[in-house]
């Protein structure tokens, strides 16, 4: 099984499929490397296609200490899967939780990024109101991990979230695969990222000086259907990044690489093949 190591010792899983210019996907709370299968099946023919799941996600391992979570260690194992590989820069794109870690890594290794592609990208909240509606509402999906035992619990809460209700509506069959995934992930991993990553997610509208100094390309993908703040964020990001473009997808929910993949892929092979994005 590939693996790599972290550099505090823990053995993450990843695989790499075609050849040509590297993408590296970062996944979302909700997935693992798996969540990629769409991109990974179409865009491969053309490019090198590397997908990882995070600690805390099968089949990684999952740090029974809680201490070994974070933004910082979520951003320092992208860092490590890119040593790994020997990848002096590669094109990026995360979704959601790994939208975050895709910027974070970014903005501070921007020499290792030739472009990043944000998929559901959402901020911190920015007061103290937002704070606690936001912790709320992770407070809540953890006791229902807790009384669920992980997986279906975690099913339970996205089922029942507006924002995935397009997605099992207009696609049965790929839901049905995202669901029993998503059931077979470990609840200890699970509860361990939300108290603590998602937990002490930063606010990025106070990151605006780094985000204006970053020159790199940056596509903004997001779905009319999805969480205020998203598109909120959305907003800010155009307004200060330097090269940003933004595709919305209208009657579109969070996952929108898994929703509309065939129009995704399409837009993400074109921005990545930009003659602006060679090294």
């Amino acid at each position: 099984m590939p693996e790599f190591q972290t550099p505090d010792g823990i053995a993450l899983y990843y695989e790499a499929t075609g050849t040509g210019a590297p993408i590296v996907f970062v996944h979302e709370f909700g997935g693992d490397y798996r969540s990629w299968y769409r991109q990974v099946s179409d865009l491969s023919d053309s490019f090198c296609c590397i997908t990882y799941s995070a600690r805390g996600f099968h089949p990684s391992a999952i740090p029974s200490d809680r201490a070994q979570y974070g933004q910082a260690q979520s951003t320092g194992d992208l860092l490590a899967l890119f040593d790994h590989l020997g990848l002096d820069a590669a094109h990026l794109v995360g979704t959601s939780m790994g939208s975050f870690t895709s910027l974070d890594f970014s903005l501070n290794h921007p020499q290792r990024v030739l472009s990043v592609t944000l998929v559901g990208n959402s901020s911190g909240p920015r007061d103290p109101g937002e704070q606690e509606n936001y912790r709320r509402t992770w407070v809540g999906h953890e006791i229902q991990l807790r009384k669920d035992r992980g997986g279906d619990g975690a099913v339970a809460v996205l089922e029942n979230d507006a924002a995935y209700q397009g997605f099992q509506k207009n696609d049965p069959d790929g839901w049905a695969t995202y669901a029993a995934n998503l059931r077979g992930q470990s609840a200890e991993g699970a509860v361990h990222v939300l108290s603590t990553l998602h937990w002490c997610r930063r606010s990025l509208f106070d990151d605006s000086v780094r985000l204006q100094a970053f020159k790199t390309p940056v596509m903004l993908v997001t779905g009319d259907d999805d969480y205020y703040l998203v598109g909120e964020t959305n907003a800010f990001l155009k307004d200060t990044l330097t090269k940003v473009r933004w595709h919305r997808f209208p009657a579109t929910g969070h996952l929108v690489n898994i929703e509309r993949s065939d129009a995704f892929n399409r837009l993400l092979a074109e921005f990545i093949e930009e003659p602006s994005h060679e090294s």
